[in-house]
């Protein structure tokens, strides 16, 4: 299964500068529970903004840089090469697959995603990075939970139809 997972604002932002423009607690610890003890594919730009390997999951990077390296991740130059490992690993060990960002890859992807898991931002933020629109027509949405602090958000799973 692949699946995307995202936090942004009503107008789709997803970062700004780098860095995501928000600090929600309970959006890390949904994120954190769902990513651990799976696979994580991300861009470079999202390896540098977090500044380190996730711990506790397969970490997987796309750089263009042939000379880029990152010992304990794979690092590949192309979406195709990344999923052919994340695809592997999923199989053996019985893994999903979690698209973390940033906003290229998440447009390389979409059209791909079996599910997505997404923290919707009812406040509108300065950025620079955004999530492409999705084709709700295409998914079954349910609400999971939702919160107040220290802005109001939803965490919402969209499942493809059909799946």
């Amino acid at each position: 299964m692949v699946s995307i997972i995202v936090a942004y604002d009503k107008n789709r932002v997803i970062g700004k500068d780098g860095v995501m423009p928000w600090d929600i607690p309970e959006d890390m610890a949904h994120f954190k529970k769902l990513t651990t003890n799976n696979i994580v594919i991300m861009g470079r730009n999202t390896y540098n903004s977090i500044g380190k390997l996730l711990p506790n999951r397969i970490n997987i990077i796309l750089s263009r840089d042939k000379n880029f390296t990152v010992d304990g991740a794979y690092v590949e130059e192309n979406i195709e090469d990344a999923f052919s490992i994340a695809n592997n690993i999923s199989k053996k060990e019985n893994k999903e697959i979690f698209i973390i960002g940033g906003g290229k890859v998440y447009e390389m992807t979409i059209a791909l995603a079996d599910r997505l898991y997404v923290t919707l931002i009812d406040k509108a933020f300065d950025g620079d990075v955004y999530f492409p629109q999705i084709n709700e027509q295409l998914y079954d949405k349910q609400i999971t939970g939702m919160g107040a602090e220290p802005v109001p958000y939803q965490f919402i799973t969209y499942t493809r139809k059909n799946y």
